[in-house]
């Protein structure tokens, strides 16, 4: 069975997603398709308008780069983008999906000219759901869902670009102390109400761009990116002192909380395993000298002669 013209007008008026013909000096020529309201405004007001008089300036440029680089190889091309709906001119906001919308596009060339012009078939799809599923299953592979930190797995997908752009960077290794007993004396609830506390405390004496981490149980690890040694014990005194002055429950005065924190610093060329064996040793340093106190290691690997420096106890 052949189709009849009608019935081919039909189907292509009937597609749900939108194909534009953009022409060579861009110029929206014609949409077709692109019927599916809950995706789409309706792309036909564009039709007679420039791109740049359509879209922002950049998004504009980035458009006819696309349409000029598949005019020119003769292949179709799949990008993907974003857009906001509300800084696109000429459309309906009446209707469609409003904000930040996610879309594949697939440009193809066309062999028709258009009043002499070449043309290619801009045929978008929008993808908008599930790029934000991909975004959140993200999120939960990365992230502790009790304390909103990112994990150890993200720690060790970051750690090599973080550190490779600096001469020198700092770790931290901190461990809640007697947490086990928190648990057992006041129970899990409230326990979990002591890690939330204690990040949010933690996150108060840190830069925006050092990577805190939960790597397991009360295990915590910071990356503090081109801090010397210096700026590296201050920060983990900073902490130490915050966290100890810390109040999780104002009906619970006795429920107190103190951290111990082993620091190193890190050299761009390290890997994360070896410069967390180093920080867990220096870690438990603190731990057997009496808890709540930070032992440093001062001196990056390759160097032979260490000069660790552990403060005396606070009172």
């Amino acid at each position: 069975m052949t189709l009849s013209i009608a019935q081919l007008q039909d189907v292509i008026a009937q597609l749900p997603d939108p194909v534009f013909i953009i022409s060579e000096d861009g110029y929206y020529l014609d949409c077709i398709g692109g019927i599916d309201a809950g995706a789409y405004q309706s792309g036909h007001p564009l039709v007679g308008n420039r791109v740049v008089d359509v879209l922002p300036a950049e998004r504009a440029a980035w458009v006819m780069e696309q349409v000029q680089a598949v005019l020119q190889t003769g292949q179709v091309r799949q990008v993907e983008y974003e857009l906001d709906i509300e800084s696109i001119r000429f459309i309906d906001t009446e209707q469609g999906p409003l904000g930040r919308q996610y879309y594949e596009t697939k440009i193809a060339p066309l062999s028709t000219r258009y009043d002499g012009r070449c043309a290619v078939a801009w045929i978008s799809r929008n993808i908008t759901r599930s790029y934000e599923l991909q975004q959140r299953l993200k999120s939960l592979s990365e992230t502790d869902q009790l304390t909103g930190l990112y994990n150890r797995r993200f720690f060790f997908e970051r750690y090599p670009t973080e550190v490779a752009a600096f001469d020198c960077s700092g770790l931290i290794m901190l461990d809640l102390d007697h947490f086990k007993q928190i648990n057992d004396l006041y129970g899990h609830h409230q326990g979990d109400r002591v890690l939330q506390c204690f990040c949010a405390c933690v996150r108060h004496e840190l830069r925006s761009d050092d990577l805190f981490v939960r790597s397991g149980g009360e295990e915590f690890v910071i990356l503090l990116p081109g801090v010397d040694g210096e700026s590296l014990r201050r920060v983990a005194e900073r902490i130490r002192l915050a966290v100890s002055h810390m109040v999780v429950d104002p009906d619970l005065p006795e429920l107190r909380v103190t951290v111990s924190l082993g620091t190193t610093l890190v050299a761009p060329w390290e890997s994360a395993g070896n410069v967390l064996v180093r920080a867990d040793e220096w870690l438990y340093r603190a731990k057997r000298a009496g808890r709540n106190r930070a032992a440093h290691c001062m001196v990056m690997a390759r160097d032979t002669s260490p000069l660790p420096v552990t403060p005396p106890k606070q009172a």
